[in-house]
């Protein structure tokens, strides 16, 4: 901009210096006010939602040392390897959240079909024979010293595939053909295959994300309650088809009728939170005599690692942490300045904070054993640079966020049809014909 408003340099004059004259020096005064005009001011990423998922990522990496110490000392004589490797996974997802909290979301919007594309043969690729998965397990494609959950990858990619796509189709929300039944197909391809791995909580996951997109982009709620229902009887089927999963929806229902077989890491998890207390007992007392050591307490039961370790107190403050994301989230989801960024907040904030509750809920015994992972705090590599990433991708969203007195919006206006009525997108992207927000790109 000073390049614009400077004056022109006066010609070059030898033997003496040119002397600059009164009207130049009148100038650069004025310039300030045109420069603070025209520069577009970028509001700052949301901190509460940047210092609550840090806060979150050091609790889960504290915890995995404390929880996995014992087991590390047995499997490889080294007592924080697990807690180690947990530490070098939260620098890396670290770094990634920085590049995307930086980098305008919309840039992604073009890669939005490679990458789902990439994760559905990633989902693919565990489950044919001879392919090396982590543990033998048909979930992580193992890379040598890495392994990928490709599950955690579709969660992310689903988000940003439909988001791109829902935001394109405003007055052909309600076309089935055209917008409904091919959305849907993605999201029953995605879980389907993540339900043969068989990977019951993380294909429910993967269902809760598809059906709040579609339900926040405007799409007919009847069509959103037909998915859903369908979803749960499939589950139901599921359940009934697996005998480990009926094992584990009975011993929900009664934790004392098997209490030395399925029941008993339920079992063990209630005791470990009744073991807390106000304040709980200490950092590292769960593997020390007198703790209640809890099978695999390191990855889906961590939150009674925290009930033990850190009492009641410790076990409230991290659900106020998901709470507080998902009102910044939503809050984000309000004021994003077009319907692909409303969708990617709340895809992502339904996903971090919806898995959030089923983990808790498991652990509490308030919902059947899913073995589904607690974000952030959970032991594992692919899901903690996964998450990281998704919320640099909703601070990117944050930093474009807008006012009520600002108007302006992009993307396709919504039907707003007798059946449209369920849950419209915010309401600064009804404006198509206000003038441009100083937001758009």
């Amino acid at each position: 901009m000073s390049r614009v408003l400077r004056a022109p340099s006066p010609p070059a004059m030898s033997g003496a210096r040119p002397v600059q004259s009164a009207s130049v020096r009148t100038l650069r005064p004025a310039q300030r006010p045109f420069d603070s005009i025209l520069r577009i001011r970028r509001p700052a990423a949301d901190a509460w939602i940047t210092v609550t998922a840090l806060f979150l990522t050091c609790v889960g990496v504290l915890m995995v040392f404390s929880a996995s110490a014992l087991n590390s000392l047995l499997n490889s004589n080294d007592a924080y390897a697990t807690g180690s490797r947990q530490l070098l996974y939260a620098v890396a997802g670290c770094a990634g959240l920085l590049f995307l909290s930086a980098t305008d979301y919309r840039r992604w919007r073009v890669l939005a079909t490679p990458f789902l594309m990439l994760s559905l043969v990633m989902l693919v690729l565990v489950m044919i024979p001879g392919i090396p998965t982590d543990g033998g397990l048909r979930r992580s494609l193992d890379l040598g010293p890495v392994s990928i959950h490709a599950a955690e990858v579709a969660k992310l990619a689903l988000v940003v595939f439909l988001a791109a796509q829902l935001s394109q189709r405003g007055h052909a929300l309600s076309d089935v053909r055209g917008t409904i039944l091919p959305l849907t197909l993605v999201i029953a391809t995605a879980v389907c295959l993540v339900l043969v791995e068989p990977d019951l909580g993380t294909a429910g996951v993967l269902g809760l994300i598809g059906l709040s997109i579609l339900f926040s982009a405007g799409i007919p709620l009847r069509w959103v309650l037909t998915f859903g229902v369908a979803g749960a009887l499939a589950a139901l089927v599921a359940i009934a088809l697996n005998e480990y999963q009926s094992a584990r929806l009975g011993g929900w229902m009664d934790p004392f009728v098997d209490p030395l077989g399925s029941s008993y890491q339920t079992l063990q998890g209630l005791m470990s939170m009744a073991l807390g207390g106000p304040l709980g007992t200490g950092i590292g007392s769960s593997q020390q005599p007198g703790g209640i050591v809890v099978p695999y307490s390191w990855n889906d039961y961590i939150y009674a690692v925290v009930g033990q370790e850190f009492g009641i107190a410790g076990a409230v403050l991290v659900i106020l942490a998901f709470l507080l994301i998902a009102i910044r989230g939503l809050r984000v989801a309000d004021r994003a300045p077009d319907t692909f960024g409303a969708l990617i907040a709340v895809g992502i904030t339904t996903w971090i904070c919806g898995q959030a509750f089923i983990n808790i809920g498991v652990v509490l015994a308030v919902l059947p054993v899913t073995g589904v992972p607690l974000p952030f705090v959970s032991q594992g590599g692919s899901s903690l640079i996964v998450l990281l990433a998704a919320i640099g991708l909703l601070l990117s969203v944050s930093r474009e966020t807008m006012g009520e007195a600002e108007q302006g919006g992009t993307d396709a206006r919504l039907d707003r049809g007798r059946w449209n009525r369920g849950a419209p997108v915010p309401r600064v992207r009804y404006r198509s014909f206000a003038p441009p927000s100083p937001y758009q790109r």
